[in-house]
């Protein structure tokens, strides 16, 4: 899926976006964030998403795929699963557009389910929250789009 674009373009983006990121307490605290996501606890999940929680794709993988709800979140980590063996997003930086919408900068870490190949590839995570928990997510190939998306640039 990566072969048939500019990678290099991807990773520039990803540079530019990084260079005015918070990387201190604030990427901290969008970690433990994540690492809570990482769980397949439904529970834990119920915890920090609101109930009316949006997973939106914008990404080379799962294009135009909308995810509703708790149940959504795990089926979107279902059909993450059916693609890459292994899968994960780590957070190294995070952009704030306002107190309750944000831009996590990071690195998806993949290998195909078919095929076996390895990726660490730029992507990022428009997160916007509601009521203290997080409320949509939109994942993008484009880093430049994700920014501009939340009134943010390079």
């Amino acid at each position: 899926m990566y072969e048939k674009v500019d990678v290099e373009a991807l990773e520039r983006q990803f540079n530019a976006a990084m260079e005015e990121a918070e990387k201190g307490t604030a990427l901290e605290a969008i970690q433990r964030l994540y690492n809570e996501f990482e769980g397949d606890s439904p529970d834990a999940v119920a915890a920090i998403v609101h109930p009316e929680l949006r997973v939106e794709m914008r990404s080379l993988f799962l294009e135009g795929k909308s995810y509703k709800g708790v149940r959504g979140y795990k089926n979107w980590r279902r059909d993450m699963g059916k693609l890459f063996s292994s899968h994960a997003f780590r957070p190294v930086g995070v952009r704030f557009a306002a107190r309750d919408r944000w831009v996590v900068l990071g690195r998806l870490q993949v290998t195909e389910a078919e095929g076996g190949a390895e990726l660490d590839v730029p992507l990022a995570h428009g997160v916007e929250q509601r009521e203290k928990k997080v409320a949509r997510i939109t994942v993008y190939s484009d880093i430049g789009e994700a920014l501009e998306t939340f009134g943010l640039y390079a």
